[in-house]
Order: structure tokens, then C-alpha cells, then sequence
């Protein structure tokens, strides 16, 4: 176990994730760097050989495969007294949990330790697992009617969010909206662009799976007019699509980098020479959809207008005509229309990225999200 900080006067909060940390998770590294008023410490079932975020305070490390399987089929069932000891060593105030399943797998400990509970969703935990086959989805709605009777405060990502937990049996009056922001990396409105004129193609950020619209995106571009079908495309992310993603490209003759996954000092540097941002979001044949999105306020802060569909809470990231131009869900005639005049129109699109960045520095700083964060631990703890 580590050592607290004798130094700290600042109070603790435990965020708890099953595992520590996928590389797609920044959102949750980025929150915790951000806290001033209290202090993070980490805790979960397991960790990665190299988490986004080094997993010090993780009681367990995840080394074994049988480890691994019984913290997935049984949760912290036998294990809670000794997460308990890890909280009362931290002198935890509070325990905060992200995504519903690990929400779930935490409930017991906090029970146990007897702390106050908050548990932010993010997307799949409110529209995919609740809709699971063979049971499954049934049996998470009744362990979340537990979560929702015993944690203080339900933090949703969106607005979208926020309805979809009260539909899920949420009582209204824990649910609460909070933007978790993103980093800036000290930008501001002044910041320099790169060249306008310098900035080529269109770039696309996400999990190659069906809710991130990769082949709507293909199709878009195919139904582009003259020369602009052959405008460069660049597909940053990896999943199961990627082979069908490189077939359709192939077989339309359109030109198609896909990059895998990247880092996020390479992510940036693409979205400064990318002259739009198109990640057509729609709801998933399983019912999968964004929780916010926030690789489109990513795109915003770097001055990217972004094109893509008026998909559940992108209307909170995306302000239709003043940052982006959405199109009706699943339209992809829209979605090439609305291409086609980011595309053609140089003025108006250097004005919805300027109009982009400012934007997200005055909604989504993560600096300035935080602290309402820290006033949901003040006001549960």
C-alpha cells in the first residue's frame, strides 16, 4: 500500500476503475491531474503493464489471468476487507466510480467502508449494457437500482446521459450533468492557428466500431462531387472495422490512410493540418451511442470544423452552424453536403474552427470543469 502524503492537508477522494488505465481513458487521467481543492488516489481490480495512469494506489495488480477472471465473474467478493483497509490507510472522504459496471463491482466496498458514492456514466453503460441478451441486461438494471439507492450523486457526461439514467430509474434529484472538459494545453482564444491555407484533408479519430460512422464517412466522401472525391482522408484509431473500412476505401478508390491508434502528441499534430474533422457518430445496431464525444471538443480546440450527424449528445459538443455543421442521423447525402461546403468554402470553415476553439475554451477547460467536481465531493462528503 503507498504511503499518504503527510504533507496534504487537502481531503481524498478514492476513483475507483476496474482497470487502470486503457489508453482511450485520458478524460479520467486528465480529471484527477486537474484536481486542486482534493486529492485523487486510485484504486481497482487490476492493472495494465502500462497504464495511462500508473496504478500506485491499486491493491491489486492484476498479475494472474485466474485474478483477472475472478475480479470479472465476481467483483470484490471476498476481497472487500481488504479495500476497505486501503481506504481507511488513505483516510478516503469519498469513493468515485466511473462507468456503471465498475460502479457496480465498487458499490460493496463503499457500503462496507461506509463512505458517500459517486458514480459518473459515460455512454455504453446506459444505452449498450442495459439492452445485453440471455439476461444479462436485465441483471445489470437490477444491480444498477441498487447502485442508484445508495450513491449520493450520479454524474452524467451529457445532458443525453442525464435522460437516459432517469429513464434507467435514476431518482432525478441525484442525477447530475457534469462536462468533464478537456486538457487545453494553456490555448486560449489569442493562440495562433496553424496556416489556414496549409490545411489539407479530412481526418477521422475513434474506435473502428459500427457507432463511430467510419463507413458512412467513406460513402460521404464517394458522394462528393469532381475532384473533391479524391480529398486525402486520414483514420486515426484501431477496432474490428479495420479491415472492412481498408476494402470499402480500396474499392471506392478513394485515398485512405488509416494510422491505428496514436498518441495524443499525434493525434494533435494531425488535427492541425486537417482542414475538417468528420466522425459521423450513430446509435450502434446494439443500441451503443456517444456519451459525448470528446474527440469532437479535441477538434475544436484545434480549430477543426467539425462535420457529422446531429447524433444524440454531439449537439452538446458541436453548436450546428457556429462550430460544425451537423447533418440528420444516418443521412449520408446530408453528411456529403454538409463535406462539401467545409470543403469548398475557405472563409466560413477558418470561422467555424476559430468559432470551434473559443467554444471549447469557454464550455470545456477542463480547469474550469473541475472545480464543479470538487463541489459534488464537498457537498456528498
Amino acid at each position: 500500500m503507498p504511503a499518504t502524503d503527510p504533507a496534504s492537508d487537502r481531503p481524498t477522494v478514492a476513483v475507483w476503475r476496474d482497470v487502470w488505465l486503457p489508453g482511450s481513458e485520458t478524460f479520467i487521467r486528465d480529471q484527477i491531474a486537474a484536481m486542486t481543492r482534493w486529492r485523487a488516489v486510485r484504486v481497482g481490480l487490476q492493472q495494465l503493464p502500462e497504464p495511462l495512469v500508473p496504478a500506485d494506489y491499486a491493491p491489486f495488480t492484476g498479475a494472474s489471468s485466474l485474478q483477472k477472471l475472478r475480479g470479472e465473474v465476481l467483483g470484490t467478493v471476498g476481497w472487500e476487507r481488504r479495500f476497505v483497509n486501503f481506504l481507511m490507510e488513505a483516510e478516503a472522504e469519498v469513493l468515485h466510480a466511473h462507468f456503471g459496471p465498475s460502479a457496480i463491482r465498487a458499490l460493496p466496498v463503499a457500503k462496507r467502508a461506509g463512505l458517500p458514492m459517486v458514480a459518473t456514466f459515460h455512454g455504453y453503460d446506459v444505452t449498450r449494457v442495459p439492452r445485453l441478451s440471455l439476461g444479462r441486461g436485465q441483471e445489470y438494471r437490477r444491480r444498477l437500482r441498487r447502485l442508484f439507492a445508495y450513491a449520493d450523486r450520479l454524474i452524467a457526461v451529457s445532458e443525453f446521459i442525464a435522460d437516459r439514467l432517469i429513464g434507467l430509474g435514476a431518482p432525478e434529484d441525484r442525477v447530475t450533468v457534469h462536462y468533464m472538459g478537456i486538457d487545453v494545453r494553456d490555448l486560449d482564444a489569442s493562440s495562433p492557428f496553424p496556416p489556414w491555407p496549409e490545411r489539407r484533408g479530412i481526418v477521422f479519430v475513434g474506435r473502428l466500431v459500427p457507432k463511430k460512422g467510419g463507413l458512412d464517412l467513406l460513402e460521404a466522401v464517394d458522394r462528393l462531387p469532381g475532384d473533391l472525391r479524391r480529398t486525402p482522408i486520414t483514420i486515426i484509431g484501431d477496432g474490428p472495422l479495420a479491415g472492412e473500412l481498408r476494402r470499402q476505401a480500396d474499392a471506392l478508390g478513394l485515398s485512405v490512410e488509416l494510422r491505428g491508434f496514436l498518441g495524443s502528441d499525434e493525434v494533435a499534430k494531425a488535427l492541425d493540418r486537417a482542414r475538417v474533422f468528420c466522425g459521423p457518430s450513430r446509435t450502434g445496431p446494439d443500441g451503443d451511442a456517444e456519451g459525448l464525444g470528446m474527440t469532437f471538443l479535441e477538434a475544436g480546440l484545434h480549430g477543426v470544423p467539425v462535420v457529422s450527424y446531429a447524433h444524440g449528445p454531439l449537439r452538446e459538443a458541436v453548436d450546428d452552424g457556429v462550430t460544425g455543421l451537423l447533418a440528420p442521423e444516418k443521412d449520408v447525402a446530408a453528411l456529403s453536403k454538409r463535406l462539401e461546403t467545409v470543403l469548398t468554402d475557405d472563409a466560413y470553415a477558418e470561422r467555424l474552427g476559430r468559432q470551434g476553439r473559443a467554444h471549447v475554451l469557454e464550455k470545456f477547460d477542463i480547469r474550469r470543469c473541475t472545480p464543479g467536481l470538487e463541489r459534488i465531493y464537498d457537498e456528498v462528503s
